[in-house]
């Protein structure tokens, strides 16, 4: 397919080879072939449920997304299929076109699970998770992996973990309201495009309530990037890979490619995922090296 002349777009991840195509008539849509390295005819048919289910339990709770979004077995690949509906919000943050109000929107568009008393559904809280259209309506396109309690288990990654201690911490970082709002801060952070922590609490004020607000800027207090340099360093953990995600941002580089491969790095090395055969004293000492390597 990726010779095909309506491919306007073509991107891999780990979990999905996308292509935005040209349609003609019916405009662009977005096709996303779930983790093709690991589909196969046995699990297909559970991708295309669960995820199924997931959008259902999103839309229940008030999450803006993309329609109509279809769901194909093709090739004994599980298919995905919406349409396109503008760019990413990495994208609209590098730019420099993001503004109070597109902080507002986010919290808005998670308002239903920040607001959640039971751990039912999860979201994937990261700026290229979300799209904004041209009439300036945000859209929640990532829904693979499903986050969400199906038949009574907790489905949190892909493949799902098995070890119930890494459950929890998934649990925590993509089903709590804290764990929520602080991954989205650190994909805002991470930008480096002048949107600063005490804007995405005037946001979270806004939407969610001052008394909301004000319990997340007590948690924000509490993280790696708001310590002294030297205690978060010796506290650094493999079991927290979000601390670590954060103390990166005291030692990013300047913009550009650089800093792109800085935090492509540092969340492989952090991730309880890794793609990198090394052992965790590895890990560590490579973190290491990253950060006092961009210490001026």
């Amino acid at each position: 397919m990726q010779n095909d002349p309506r491919i306007v777009w073509q991107r891999k991840s780990r979990y999905a080879l996308v292509n935005c195509i040209n349609t003609g008539r019916n405009g662009l849509v977005v096709e996303k072939q779930i983790a093709p390295e690991n589909v196969n005819f046995w699990n297909a048919r559970w991708v295309n449920e669960t995820s199924m289910y997931f959008r259902k339990r999103l839309r229940e709770i008030g999450v803006p997304m993309a329609e109509p979004y279809t769901f194909v077995e093709r090739d004994d690949k599980a298919i995905q299929c919406s349409p396109y509906v503008g760019p990413d919000l990495d994208t609209v943050f590098s730019q420099g076109e993001a503004t109070a109000e597109t902080l507002q929107k986010i919290f808005s568009a998670m308002r239903g699970i920040l607001s959640q008393t039971e751990r039912e559904v999860g979201i994937d809280a990261r700026l290229s998770n979300f799209c904004l259209s041209s009439e300036s309506k945000l859209y929640y396109v990532d829904t693979f992996p499903p986050l969400v309690k199906y038949e009574g288990e907790f489905i949190v990654h892909f493949p799902n973990p098995t070890d119930p201690k890494i459950v929890e911490q998934e649990l925590k970082r993509k089903f709590d309201p804290l764990g929520i709002i602080r991954r989205m801060r650190y994909s805002i952070l991470a930008q480096d495009v002048g949107i600063n922590e005490q804007h995405i609490l005037v946001a979270i004020r806004k939407i969610m309530g001052k008394s909301f607000g004000r319990r997340v800027h007590e948690f924000f207090q509490t993280l790696p990037d708001n310590k002294d340099v030297s205690v978060a360093l010796s506290e650094l953990s493999l079991e927290d890979p979000d601390s670590i995600r954060e103390l990166a941002l005291r030692f990013m580089p300047t913009k550009g490619k650089d800093r792109a491969d800085y935090f492509s790095k540092v969340f492989d090395l952090s991730s309880n995922f890794c793609p990198f055969k090394i052992t965790a004293e590895e890990k560590i000492q490579r973190l290491h090296e990253l950060f006092v390597g961009n210490i001026s």
